[in-house]
């Protein structure tokens, strides 16, 4: 009995023993490639199965069959897209890369343009693995393939940079500017653009693509993307100085054409001022003569129904004439002509002979 137990023991034991090692060799046979992974399965070190995943696109179709192309003339499987999948334990190895896109950042680099400004340029782009299987035997890993990008981007921006003027990378097309062309004329050469940013961006992009091919990589249709364009500190400064001068220039050039509008419309206003003025004081006497006219004819018809009444109302206006002012006194003698016509009696005025009839 004890001798069966101890049997049975040992049974179990191999059992569990061998659900062990089935458990660790099935782990070791399975593996998962997700929705954002590419796989390259080797045995002993070379390739027997590509797993490719490429990213959407109008080009996915044709990367495809490229790809199954190539694998096939070197007698690589190849399986496509995600899933869970098998391989020999302990014989093959699995090495997954990314799918999605990743994102490359230049080190911003000192250029001298082809007009001899030294300017700040900063990069950037997105790039993929296209190639899983050359992007294994190249590079490997992605940290290799920033070294990579670096070592191909930023010499083709350099190059295609150091070609063009200032305004070619500042500019995209020769659309009105928002600032006068005296601003510019301080910081960099105003003329036509030939070609503009975006020509050279996609230069730089197209020549980038080519050397990326080696390695199994390719930059996305966003292109190569110029994100910082400034000078360099040495002659920002001055740069800088020399545009607020001419702004202030600028500024002082409307300020000096304001005012002379300014005097202008004011001599326009006094001009036409005077002109009312003129016309109204022409207006007006032409009124006042008028009035005089007819003041003249109704006096002279008065005066002419009663000329001694005539001859007292002159009379008085020469007196009065003489006074001068309300304080002024006048004394007149008993034998003044005037205190004569105020007592009632017309004597001779002036040498005129004294009416008769005439009342107080």
């Amino acid at each position: 009995m004890a001798r069966q137990r101890n049997k049975g023991k040992v049974v179990l034991v191999a059992v569990g023993v061998a659900a062990v090692i089935a458990a660790i060799i099935l782990s070791a046979s399975m593996y998962v490639v997700d929705e954002s992974q590419q796989a390259v399965v080797t045995q002993f070190g070379d390739p027997v199965l590509v797993i490719i995943n490429p990213i959407e696109g109008p080009r996915k179709e044709a990367v495809l069959k490229r790809l199954r192309d190539e694998y096939a003339r070197e007698g690589i499987s190849v399986a496509e897209g995600a899933g869970l999948r098998f391989k020999v334990p302990f014989i093959q190895a699995v090495k997954k890369f990314e799918r999605r896109l990743l994102r490359w950042n230049g080190y911003p680099e000192e250029i001298v343009t082809k007009d001899k400004k030294y300017i700040w340029v900063d990069s950037t782009a997105r790039w993929y693995i296209e190639d899983p299987l050359l992007f294994f035997r190249t590079v490997g890993t992605e940290e290799q393939a920033h070294g990579r990008l670096d070592e191909i981007i930023n010499p083709n921006t350099r190059n295609s940079i150091t070609r063009r003027d200032l305004i070619e990378i500042v500019r995209t097309d020769n659309r009105e500017m928002s600032v006068a062309e005296e601003e510019l004329r301080e910081t960099t050469q105003v003329a036509q653009v030939e070609e503009g940013r975006p020509k050279i961006v996609a230069e730089i992009t197209q020549v980038s693509r080519k050397g990326c091919e080696a390695y199994g990589i390719n930059i996305h249709e966003s292109g190569v993307l110029i994100k910082g364009l400034t000078y360099i500190a040495t002659v920002k400064e001055d740069v800088e100085l020399r545009m607020i001068e001419e702004r202030l220039k600028i500024a002082k050039k409307h300020t000096s054409e304001g005012e002379g509008e300014f005097e202008k419309i004011m001599g326009d206003k006094e001009r036409d001022v005077k002109t009312i003025l003129s016309e109204a004081y022409k207006e007006a006497k032409e009124i006042e003569g008028v009035a005089d006219a007819n003041a003249t004819k109704i006096y002279a018809e008065a005066f002419s129904k009663d000329p001694d009444f005539y001859r007292f109302w002159k009379t008085l206006e020469l007196y009065e004439e003489a006074i001068g002012g309300a304080k002024t006194k006048l004394i007149l003698g008993t034998d003044n002509p005037l205190f004569e016509i105020l007592k009632g009696n017309l004597i001779k005025v002036g040498g005129a002979s004294p009416a008769k009839g005439t009342k107080e």
